[in-house]
């Protein structure tokens, strides 16, 4: 999360990865920024088939899906993007228990499109990635997501304490996942992350936005989710 945090750099970086976008991933941010690792993780975990990179190259509705700023509240604001096609938003690369091979629809992932959002006032950062698989490969995806949360639903790096803990799984009116993330660091205030994935026909919609996490909220997000993807 790119707050008024006194963690390092590298944590935020991590949290906002996620699950990114991330997700709603790793837990303030979760999109990007993780710190490499040595090879097997690298490769098939961060959707390395991806060649899409600019408009012209991905399926319209990638973008379609894409949620406007004030479709988070007053405030936001669509903040600057990488132009290459964004690593998984779930990837935890410095979760001890991650491996890359243990996902396998990420082998299968065509095409990608990321957002960010930030909100001018308190300087907070959300993510959203819209991703395209091969038929039939959203449906393993959205269990990737599921095995992940799982798998690192809690580990230390970089002197923090990140955490996921599974909300729902199944929300209407969809097949989506519903995620709070949390990241404690000495001497910091704990932060808290909201991680929404929705799927819809062979497409998988992430949205990671920072703040208090209640069923509700995570309801409407999903909704929303679901509405542009639809």
């Amino acid at each position: 999360m790119e707050a008024r945090a006194r963690s390092s750099p590298a944590v935020d970086r991590q949290f906002a990865t996620a699950v990114l976008l991330l997700v709603v991933l790793v837990v303030a941010g979760l999109t990007a920024g993780c710190a490499a690792d040595p090879a097997p993780r690298s490769s098939a975990g961060e959707g390395a088939r991806l060649t899409a990179s600019g408009p012209a190259d991905r399926p319209a509705a990638l973008d379609l899906a894409l949620l406007q700023p004030s479709g988070l509240g007053t405030g936001w604001r669509q903040s600057p993007h990488p132009p290459e096609p964004p690593p998984w938003p779930w990837l935890q690369a410095d979760c001890p228990a991650y491996r890359a091979e243990d996902y396998p629809a990420q082998r299968h992932r065509s095409a990608a499109v990321q957002r960010r959002y930030r909100h001018e006032p308190t300087e907070l950062v959300a993510t959203q990635v819209v991703e395209a698989y091969e038929p039939g490969w959203a449906v393993r995806a959205l269990d990737d997501v599921r095995r992940v949360v799982g798998t690192c639903s809690r580990y230390d790096a970089y002197g923090a304490s990140i955490s996921f803990t599974l909300l729902d799984t199944g929300l209407p009116p969809t097949d989506a996942v519903l995620v709070r993330g949390r990241i404690e660091s000495p001497g910091a205030p704990a932060r808290s992350t909201l991680l929404v994935a929705v799927r819809h026909g062979d497409r998988l919609s992430t949205l990671n936005v920072p703040g208090p996490v209640d069923r509700d909220t995570g309801y409407a997000v999903a909704k929303k989710l679901a509405d542009l993807l639809d």
